[in-house]
């Protein structure tokens, strides 16, 4: 994960958007959770998206590695927070929203229990090696039957060597085979992107349960 500090040191942090993810406003409500739940967000930067889940009642903890992002999220949204904890997993809270600021994969068992998450950039942020442990957190960290949105974003991996690295949708079945249910709830073809030479390219939208 040094890269991705890098990358907020050198402020190249392009994939931030600053508009809410149509694919999150389109199908969240296929995820048909209570307006009070809590819902998790790995990998969490300072994605507008947690203000959007937050508008629709939720309650928000964000996972984030670089303090950085933490902090330009509570900035740029105007919000004042406090901070508490050690040095391996600090908590940072404002209203709705808590960023756990540390490593994902060192999060103590159980610590959470989310009802719900949501995932846009974690699983494709992941180095493919990694995803199983990844996979496993989500189930450490969510109650039975709760419910994640997964938004992918493939591309023939000898085309770039990532990240962002290519998530196939056999993939994704394949790690949340034990476990979960997954449903596709769509699929695009997106251009193809120039710039980084990248053809074949598609998201995915994914509903999982888990059991």
């Amino acid at each position: 994960m040094e890269f991705w500090h890098n990358r907020w040191y050198e402020q190249q942090i392009g994939w931030h958007k600053t508009v809410f993810n149509e694919l999150l406003v389109k199908h969240w409500p296929a995820i048909d959770v209570p307006k009070s739940c809590q819902v998790m967000v790995p990998l969490c930067g300072k994605s507008l998206d947690m203000l959007w889940l937050a508008k629709q009642g939720h309650t928000i903890v964000g996972l984030e590695m670089v303090e950085q992002a933490v902090e330009a999220f509570f900035f740029e949204n105007k919000l004042d927070y406090s901070s508490r904890g050690s040095n391996s997993h600090i908590r940072h809270t404002s209203g709705p929203f808590t960023i756990i600021q540390g490593n994902l994969f060192d999060l103590e068992d159980g610590i959470l229990q989310a009802d719900a998450w949501y995932d846009r950039a974690a699983m494709i942020a992941i180095e493919i090696p990694e995803r199983p442990a990844y996979v496993a957190q989500i189930r450490s960290q969510t109650k039975h039957g709760a419910t994640g949105l997964l938004i992918t974003f493939a591309y023939p991996q000898e085309q770039m060597q990532g990240p962002p690295f290519a998530l196939e949708d056999e993939h994704v079945i394949q790690l949340y085979s034990d476990g979960f249910e997954v449903e596709c709830l769509e699929r695009l073809n997106l251009d193809d992107d120039k710039e980084r030479g990248l053809s074949n390219v598609t998201s995915s939208v994914f509903k999982i349960t888990r059991n």
